[in-house]
């Protein structure tokens, strides 16, 4: 990962990611019975987008964004408040297809909507951690 500075474009993408955050995990909540596998897709996405705007805020660039654990790692340098999301990032990561090196390693994961309901929930709690980072913030950044 690279780190530039701080700067008013930084915080742009932060927001943006924010934002996107929060329509992933829309998204993620309308599939759950539907597409099960495309809703925890779509929660993972989420987390990494949320964990992302942190990171691109504090002038981050080139994130690592295959693992919302190593994105949590990443983050904890910023706030220890995000180490409470860590048993959630280990939920959605049991469904990824790669290691924490970004290697491809099969797993036996069937993506019934009680998983879906489960990724969705753990993402869900990643993202109120991450708005209350915002929102205690928010004079510095932005309001969530």
């Amino acid at each position: 990962m690279q780190k530039a500075q701080e700067s008013e474009r930084s915080i742009r993408r932060a927001k943006v990611s924010w934002e996107q955050s929060k329509d992933d995990l829309e998204m993620a909540k309308s599939m759950i019975k539907s597409h099960p596998d495309t809703s925890c897709l779509f929660s993972s996405q989420a987390t990494i987008n949320a964990l992302s705007s942190i990171l691109q805020a504090h002038g981050n660039f080139q994130l690592p964004a295959y693992s919302s654990t190593e994105m949590l790692n990443q983050c904890n340098s910023v706030s220890t408040m995000f180490e409470q999301a860590r048993s959630q990032c280990a939920v959605l990561d049991s469904a990824l297809d790669r290691d924490f090196l970004g290697n491809t390693s099969q797993k036996n994961i069937q993506f019934t909507p009680a998983f879906a309901k489960t990724s969705f929930e753990a993402s869900r709690k990643i993202l109120k951690i991450v708005g209350l980072y915002w929102q205690e913030n928010r004079q510095r950044f932005f309001d969530p």
